[in-house]
């Protein structure tokens, strides 16, 4: 079978039926696009591969949802990806306001305790590093590290969180590790 003579309805049937070859002619169809618009809304090369991911998955997923009588496949398809990009918007926001809480709490802490001034200094001194370290990294490894030591999350409750697979999460959990590690190795090496 010819699946680039296939229209976009046809191979949607196709991946309801578990068609695999269907659901890679449709990215290869329309990936650039929903890529593009992703891009347009978030301005992040990583977050918008992210959600074109994202969308071809639920196309996977939800192909069953599809309805042709309420409208085209690419209207269909663009309604998610515009879902998708502005769910990850608003976790980027959350992100960076979880952030900004712990920086403002490890501040407190630092002013209420009864450490000396040397001592207060090289603490703050380690926190700039640690927030720098975090910052350098991709939100969404820095995302899964904020809610693991930050509210003291497991891998589990952030993939539920996130609505991520566990996996996932721990893929990004495990590189980000790695590049904080690396961050402080060269930081504790000047001090």
């Amino acid at each position: 079978m010819s699946y680039s003579v296939l229209s976009e309805e046809e191979l949607v049937a196709l991946v309801k039926q578990g068609d695999q070859t269907a659901l890679g002619e449709l990215y290869d169809r329309r990936g650039k696009a929903v890529y593009g618009f992703a891009l347009h809304l978030l301005r992040d090369q990583a977050k918008a591969e992210e959600v074109t991911q994202e969308v071809f998955i639920n196309v996977w997923l939800k192909a069953r949802t599809f309805d042709p009588g309420r409208g085209g496949f690419n209207t269909w398809l663009m309604t998610m990806a515009h879902h998708k990009a502005i769910d990850e918007m608003r976790r980027s926001h959350r992100q960076r306001v979880a952030l900004d809480q712990a920086g403002q709490d490890s501040l407190v802490k630092w002013n209420s305790s009864e450490e000396s001034p040397i001592e207060g200094a090289e603490k703050a001194q380690d926190a700039e590093a640690v927030r720098q370290a975090l910052e350098m990294l991709p939100p969404e490894q820095r995302s899964v590290v904020t809610l693991a030591y930050y509210q003291g999350l497991s891998q589990s409750e952030i993939a539920a969180r996130l609505q991520q697979p566990l996996g996932t999460v721990k893929t990004r959990m495990r590189l980000a590790l790695q590049k904080l590690r690396l961050a402080l190795a060269s930081y504790q090496e000047t001090t």
